[in-house]
């Protein structure tokens, strides 16, 4: 067809878009509508089945009805037999009453247990207490169904509104006819939630009158349910001694997973002194097969909080005779042995000596009338000693023992008890601590501890990337526990390396230190600064290198220059130098600065060390910044008022020390023991022990010690309360515990109020000081670099060590100038020296070096040399020291007798002067 342009006229013709049905569509619409159909009979299904239910429902209401008005009372009992429990859906409680009262005498003689699991399944059904008396009445007690009448209860007390003291004897008499107390068959009983009662107070009444008949769950229930209600009926009974025997038992191999916060309140009260004093009774005697040492174990273990299990530890401490039948279970085991295999006796003792390490007194500890003596615990320290170590040193990681993991901490705790009052020493040995076999003492870690350090680099460049500064923050203290997972860490890299002698020498640096001897740990502590400085480029080789190469080849840190005030030393120097972290451990260019200008002088090594030592001196000693206070031996510790600028300071004393490790630099300042202690503490967030009162405050630590001998009348005349006065000076309580000022003290609890107040005065007071010199310290010293040693050796590395020095080695190691080393008057000093008493000599050493102290090296380590220089022939002149390059200025007097006179004039009255 064509318009009238000409064109052929196109016509569109709609054929419909509708594709053919696939087979697969077909399939798939037959499948659904047989599923429709499925669904549609299985509804119809259940239709029919619940008006069955419903037709049965009321046919049995009907014949029910019409059997109770046709039937005699000879014959009503059938209703019972036929329908149990449906009668009490159907007929109203007085028709029941009258049923019952009818049956009563052919049901209770009726044989067989049909008439008995009826009853049971109406008591199933009972909504309140109004026929249990007279349901219970038609029992035949020749034919015990137990489970039934166990299962009844339940729902009976989950759905009942009432429950008179009345019924609960009722059901109490069945329970003991048929022998139910205590039997498998009562868990269920016991084991009701207070949530799934409809009256909880219904329940707890019950738990309460069934315990005045003496009925309790199995000695073998586990259930924390049934702990919590046995818990609430413990603290609600007059007759406590059956529940705690109970309780007792039921603890053994018991998790407890709290269900209830208002029952588990009853819980924490079973941590109280009397139920912990019964159950150790109870252990001492022997004689109730169901309470075991495996009990205790876990009673200690399902302590909701910490300080309840520690307050158990407490109470058993108290008891000298329970630790003594401890430990002689445990002196009759063979656990120095390879193969030994812990028992629970063994584990509960470990962890009780730990406790008893931390809060005896040290008169408790030396004391011979305590049920463990010193003699017990020198004893058993030399066994488990050996046992350590033949495990670390002799044994593969695999092959030894779970029980070294809880043993090698409680070793540590001995030796570190032991450095400062040495009674495993007191046979004479050379060093009981360290190791005799000639085999470890020849090994040397070496070739392990660069790889070691290497990954501990990895840990501390993430650390110090976190904060530069003295930042309060918790990861300080990580820098401690670090160690382990490194040497984890390590072990899997050289897993065909971990059983050399070497590398087991390397894993017992770690983790028990004290069984290489104090000189070669010495040793090692260089080693790793050593191999820090070369890490840093700062050792002589790094720098004569980079003289010879061009600017900044070697990436080494570069020398850190500031210019300090002698007015404002320490303000000066934080500000310079407390931001620069690790830089910090570089070579310093200080020019000092006094009321006249800058001071001359070309720095051989001389002006870092005054630099340093005059730091010190002012943050340590003076009193200007009150940083630190002093105890009755005037050691030091830090204040307990501080402020944001005091812990900024603190942390950058902390660097200071550390600088004057990292150098060889001693200087005279004597820390208090148990600040020491914290510092090689932070993997325990620097706890302290209650014996470490004594070197904060011995007055205080001795009247504390008093109040354990004091009696009950005696502690109650001192009227004390568990409350302290604040350190701030403002006259303001702070309580010990919750509410402590309404908790008296008294016989019972005075052991928890002498570690509360040592807490309070030790840790509380002084965490986040000692948090923030530790923090310092650690930018230059490494943790596990420290922790080789124990208090009274990190001391001695502080500030050198002995009573006396070495005149051969002082000699040995003397530089001169403008003397020979033939000239009279160096003969007659170093005569006059051999000839001083030794607190002279160290007062002379004391006089040029300005510490007291040789170093733990030899003089061959100090920093500058020992020097001797010719003051000239002016024999009015006296002696005189530059403490700064350790060099003693001595006129050439040629008189013995003078120069003695001279030199003690000077040692006494300290003529010295500064850098010249």
């Amino acid at each position: 067809m064509f318009n009238f342009t000409g064109q052929s006229r196109r016509r569109n013709v709609n054929l419909g878009n509708k594709s053919a049905t696939t087979k697969q569509d077909l399939l798939l619409k037959a499948q659904q509508e047989r599923q429709r159909r499925a669904k549609d009979r299985q509804n119809e299904a259940a239709c029919k089945v619940i008006q069955c239910y419903i037709r049965r429902h009321l046919l049995i209401k009907d014949v029910i009805r019409n059997f109770t008005v046709t039937m005699n009372h000879e014959q009503v009992f059938h209703l019972i037999l036929v329908f149990g429990g449906r009668l009490v859906d159907h007929l109203e409680h007085q028709s029941l009453a009258e049923i019952l009262y009818d049956s009563k005498d052919v049901l209770r003689n009726y044989p067989g247990y049909l008439g008995n699991k009826k009853l049971c399944s109406m008591i199933s059904r009972y909504m309140d207490d109004f026929l249990i008396e007279r349901t219970i009445e038609c029992l035949n007690f020749s034919f015990p169904v137990e489970q039934d009448y166990v299962n009844s209860l339940i729902s009976f007390i989950r759905n009942t509104q009432t429950l008179s003291y009345n019924s609960t004897s009722h059901i109490c008499e069945v329970l003991l006819k048929w022998g139910l107390n205590q039997s498998i068959y009562l868990d269920p009983l016991f084991e009701i939630r207070s949530e799934e009662a409809k009256e909880p107070s219904t329940l707890y009444g019950f738990y309460q009158a069934i315990n005045s008949y003496g009925i309790l769950p199995s000695t073998g229930s586990h259930s924390s349910v049934i702990l919590e209600n046995l818990a609430y009926i413990y603290s609600h009974t007059t007759q406590k001694q059956p529940v705690e025997i109970c309780l007792a038992a039921c603890f053994k191999n018991m998790v407890y997973l709290p269900q209830n916060s208002e029952m588990q309140y009853y819980v924490t009260q079973l941590y109280e002194k009397r139920f912990v004093d019964r159950l150790a009774n109870l252990l001492e005697q022997g004689n109730v097969p169901d309470v075991t040492i495996e009990s205790l174990i876990s009673f200690i273990n399902c302590a909701p909080t910490d300080t309840l299990r520690d307050s158990v530890m407490i109470t058993l401490l108290s008891r000298p005779s329970f630790l003594k039948k401890l430990y002689s279970d445990v002196s009759q085991t063979a656990f120095d042995k390879n193969d030994f295999q812990s028992s629970a006796s063994f584990s509960i003792f470990v962890r009780l000596l730990e406790m008893y390490l931390l809060v005896s007194t040290d008169h408790e500890l030396l004391s011979e009338s305590s049920g463990f003596t010193v003699n017990d615990l020198v004893a058993f320290s030399t066994r488990l000693k050996d046992f350590v170590f033949n495990n670390l040193w002799n044994l593969t990681a695999e092959s030894r023992p779970k029980i070294l993991d809880d043993t090698l901490p409680l070793l540590r705790k001995i030796y570190l008890r032991d450095s400062r009052l040495h009674f495993c020493r007191q046979r004479k040995e050379v060093d009981y601590w360290s190791s005799d076999n000639s085999d470890f003492l020849q090994v040397s870690p070496f070739k392990y501890i660069e790889d070691y350090e290497g990954l501990y680099r990895e840990y501390a460049d993430r650390r110090d990337d976190t904060y530069n500064d003295h930042e309060d923050q918790d990861a300080t203290y990580e820098a401690s526990s670090i160690k382990f997972r490194i040497l984890t860490r390590l072990m899997s890299t050289y897993k065909s390396s971990v059983s050399t002698r070497q590398f087991k020498k390397l894993e017992i640096l770690i983790k028990a230190p004290f069984f290489i001897p104090f000189e070669q740990r010495v040793d090692l502590f260089y080693m790793f600064i050593a191999l820090d400085k070369q890490r840093l480029h700062l050792d002589d080789n790094s720098a004569m290198m980079s003289m010879l190469m061009p600017w900044g080849a070697n990436n080494g840190i570069g020398r850190q220059s500031a210019t300090i005030s002698r007015e404002n030393m320490l303000e000066d120097a934080c500000n310079a130098f407390n931001s620069i972290g690790e830089r910090f451990k570089a070579k310093l260019a200080v020019t000092f600065v006094n009321e006249f200008g800058p001071e001359a002088g070309i720095d051989g090594g001389g002006i870092t060390k005054e630099f340093l030592t005059s730091v010190a001196e002012e943050g340590f000693s003076n009193t200007r910044h009150e940083l630190f206070q002093t105890n009755d031996q005037h050691e030091l510790y830090p204040t307990t008022a501080v402020n944001s600028q005091k812990l900024r300071y603190l942390w950058f004393l902390g660097k200071i020390l550390g600088k004057c490790l990292y150098d060889h630099v001693l200087i005279d300042v004597t820390f208090a023991d148990f600040f020491l202690k914290k510092m090689l503490n932070p993997s325990s967030r620097f706890t302290s022990s209650f014996d470490d009162l004594h070197s904060l405050d011995a007055i205080l630590y001795s009247n504390l010690v008093k109040l354990l001998s004091m009696t009950a009348e005696q502690l109650e005349e001192l009227d004390l309360s568990f409350e302290i006065n604040s350190p701030n000076g403002t006259g303001s309580v702070v309580e010990l515990i919750p509410n402590g000022s309404k908790v008296k003290v008294r016989k019972d609890n005075v052991l928890l109020y002498i570690i509360k107040v040592a807490d309070f005065k030790l840790n509380k007071t002084l965490y986040r000081q000692t948090q923030n010199f530790h923090g310092g310290m650690s930018m230059i010293i490494a943790p596990h670099w420290m922790e080789m040693f124990n208090s009274v050796e990190l001391q001695m590395l502080i500030s050198g060590g002995g009573k006396d020095i070495d005149l051969v080695d002082l000699k040995n190691n003397t530089e001169y100038g403008g003397f020979l080393e033939n000239d009279k008057t160096i003969n007659d000093f170093w005569t006059i020296l051999q000839e001083f008493k030794p607190e002279e000599r160290l007062n002379f050493i004391k006089f040029v070096t300005s510490v007291p102290r040789a170093p733990l090296q030899g003089f061959q380590s100090l920093e500058p040399k020992f020097g001797i220089r010719n003051a000239g022939r002016d024999l009015e002149r006296l002696p005189t020291a530059s403490t700064c390059v350790n060099l003693l200025k001595l006129p050439d007097y040629q008189d013995k007798e003078l120069l003695r006179d001279k030199l003690l004039y000077s040692i006494n009255s300290g003529a010295r002067f500064d850098l010249s």
